[in-house]
């Protein structure tokens, strides 16, 4: 199946079991799937800057020298992405449904549970998919 048909088809299914099962069951199985996306190699590196850090303060410093997308403003942490990073919407030119952004809080939450040995919230505040100038994702440690 050719990678287009591939994305067309996972849109396609989101598309017909949105409104179907509840909005946070499909959150959670859409985060769940985040969370198989985010690579190792970025694993390894948000463990290694927690490894070398005291406090929480001290790995997101860290963090931050080698994830630049990692933002802190006012005592606030977040994840900011100029455009949509996800592999499998690259070039994606068609609809795409809300829910499907929630992969990225997946993901997130991965790298810095991995990281810090414990829960965190991910909160979406926004994306490029749904026309945001930008996708913010608000960490809660």
């Amino acid at each position: 199946m050719a990678k287009r048909n591939r994305r067309q088809w996972l849109i396609d299914l989101l598309k017909e079991v949105e409104g179907k099962i509840g909005e946070e069951r499909l959150v959670r199985i859409l985060e769940e799937r985040g969370r198989t996306c985010t690579p190792d190699s970025m694993i390894n590196k948000a463990k290694k800057a927690a490894k070398g850090a005291e406090d929480d303060q001290g790995f997101l410093d860290n963090l931050q020298k080698i994830y630049p997308m990692l933002q802190q403003e006012s005592n606030k942490v977040y994840v900011v992405y100029p455009e949509c990073y996800c592999t499998a919407m690259k070039n994606f030119k068609d609809e795409v449904p809300r829910s499907y952004c929630y992969c990225s809080v997946g993901w997130v939450k991965e790298m810095f549970e991995q990281a810090l040995d414990r829960p965190v919230k991910v909160k979406l505040e926004s994306s490029v998919l749904w026309g945001d100038k930008e996708c913010r994702l608000r960490v809660l440690l």
